[in-house]
């Protein structure tokens, strides 16, 4: 089923995204990082400065590779890989979108930049949500679903016109339609713009 009948450029992120998502603080030890991981159950956490404006990403994967470790297993990590600040770890300047934006937008962005989740951000790049590619999939299938479903009630017939009633006629009109560009066609945001933008691979 094409894309455009599941309606995905009419669906806004703040309708998919998890609103108030963790962050953790650019200077923050990446044992922090871990805790707040472990703790809540996910995989990414946006990381932010002093002010709470976005300034990088750090996955699951992240924390792996240097802590050497499972996230529930932190505490097992040497000391000066814990004390480690997050920073060194991220991946700065994220790509990250506006709660307005659609699941196309996102699509693009998942399937484009190979990322396993984007950061929600309002008009002064504070993190507001998250979204994942898993929160992305089970979106599309629920449409998908509904699509089925009124494919295989059928369309429904029109109703008959009230005796009397004169015929219109159809009228081709006088100005041209204007072509206009989907949704999807502009670029996301990227971050507070401290780099250049990278990817968090998913994990």
């Amino acid at each position: 089923m094409a894309l455009r009948e599941m309606d995905l450029r009419r669906v806004p992120l703040s309708a998919v995204m998890t609103r108030g998502p963790a962050t953790v603080e650019e200077a923050a030890p990446l044992a922090d990082a871990a805790a707040e991981m472990a703790a809540g159950g996910f995989r990414h956490l946006p990381v932010v400065d002093a002010t709470g404006c976005l300034v990088g990403m750090v996955s699951e994967r992240d924390l792996r590779t240097r802590l050497g470790t499972d996230v529930h297993g932190f505490s097992g990590a040497t000391a000066d890989a814990l004390s480690e600040a997050v920073t060194e770890v991220m991946t700065p300047d994220p790509i990250a979108l506006p709660p307005a934006a659609t699941l196309a937008q996102a699509l693009e962005v998942f399937a484009d930049d190979r990322v396993g989740a984007i950061p929600v951000v309002d008009d002064r790049d504070r993190p507001v949500g998250i979204v994942s590619y898993v929160d992305l999939l089970g979106m599309i299938r629920e449409l998908s679903e509904a699509a089925a479903r009124r494919a295989r009630s059928g369309p429904r017939a029109p109703a008959p016109p009230a005796p009397g009633t004169p015929r219109a006629t159809a009228r081709r009109s006088s100005t041209p339609r204007a072509r206009r560009r989907g949704a999807s066609a502009r670029r996301p945001w990227r971050g507070s713009g401290r780099g250049p933008g990278r990817t968090t691979g998913s994990s």
